[in-house]
């Protein structure tokens, strides 16, 4: 059978971890001071505001169409072409104040009348997201994501012990926190969209970790002589293959729907694409290090109690 990284490889991942430990927590120490320095750019889903879909004249450009929006009292409208509608079409975002978020459609409208006569322009779509209730998404976004770190937690601890729940969220948490560092950098709109490519991260992130700690488990029923040290090493190694091709073969999706997807499925595809990424590495020196650090604490605490007279399960009676 064909691998396309052979079932024999015998690197030795957990001695060269600790670097990538430590570059990865002060990415997300970096990550969260920027987060309270920087901010994210929210879009109107978050702070509230319009989005609307127009048809214009062919001849018409983002130029032209974002300043004849300013000239009829538009504030700071982003405009965007929709290249796969086959048709001259935008997307028009703007933030509007409580009195006036309405009738922004209306505003919209009334600018393209001054430059345009009626049947020239159509207006396609237009939403609408208040302030209050912007601020109440941008509460139920970060709940959601909490909500699901909490779930997954839960969820391993069962399916295994408590000894693999603090590696995966350990790598959850670094994921997400470091897709959204990267976010901030590229100063892309964080809106509803992001948040939902974020969840999808989590999951992705989860369920590759997973496949791994299964491997473990297994090796420390069937090779009881294996340290975990070993085991651990062997595991990654086994499915080194597995983890590569996964996300190869998931990117080669997300970046079609990044490039042909257009506005509205770009940054949902780009947010995947660096979090599935970012995930690879994450697996392998974030996760998995965990669980032998967890291991040798439970063991020396085992050492302990015996020393004191205690009769704790050994590390042999827990693996079996």
């Amino acid at each position: 059978m064909f691998h396309l990284i052979p079932t024999t490889l015998n690197i030795d991942f957990l001695k060269i971890s600790r670097p990538f430990v430590w570059a990865s927590t002060a990415f997300v120490a970096l990550s969260i001071v920027l987060l309270f320095t920087m901010g994210l750019n929210y879009g109107i889903d978050f702070t509230g505001g319009a989005e609307v879909q127009v048809e214009v004249p062919k001849d018409w450009d983002t130029g032209r169409l974002r300043e004849t929006l300013i000239k009829g009292g538009i504030e700071e409208p982003s405009v965007i072409r929709i290249e796969d509608s086959g048709r001259n079409e935008f997307l028009v975002k703007t933030q509007v104040k409580d009195e006036t978020h309405a009738n922004v459609g209306e505003q919209i409208e009334k600018a393209l009348g001054a430059s345009l006569k009626a049947g020239e322009f159509q207006m396609q779509k237009v939403d609408v997201v208040g302030p209050q209730a912007g601020a109440e998404l941008r509460y139920s976004a970060i709940i959601s994501v909490l909500m699901a770190a909490l779930g997954i937690l839960i969820y391993i601890t069962f399916r295994f012990d408590f000894r693999f729940a603090p590696g995966i969220v350990r790598a959850l948490l670094f994921d997400v926190i470091s897709t959204v560092g990267v976010w901030m950098l590229l100063r892309r709109e964080f809106n509803l969209s992001t948040v939902a490519a974020l969840l999808t991260i989590a999951g992705y992130s989860c369920n590759d970790t997973i496949v791994i700690y299964d491997r473990i488990r297994d090796f420390t029923k069937s090779h009881k002589n294996m340290s975990i040290y070993d085991i651990v090493n062997r595991s990654i190694n086994l499915n080194l293959g597995r983890t590569v091709l996964t996300v190869l073969c998931t990117n080669f999706v997300v970046v079609s729907l990044w490039l042909l997807g257009g506005p509205v499925l770009g940054d949902f595809a780009l947010c995947m694409l660096i979090g599935f990424t970012i995930s690879v590495p994450s697996t392998i020196f974030v996760a998995n290090p965990m669980v032998m650090y967890m291991e040798e604490r439970i063991h020396k605490k085992e050492a302990k109690a015996a020393a004191k007279g205690g009769n704790p399960k050994s590390l042999d009676e827990r693996r079996a």
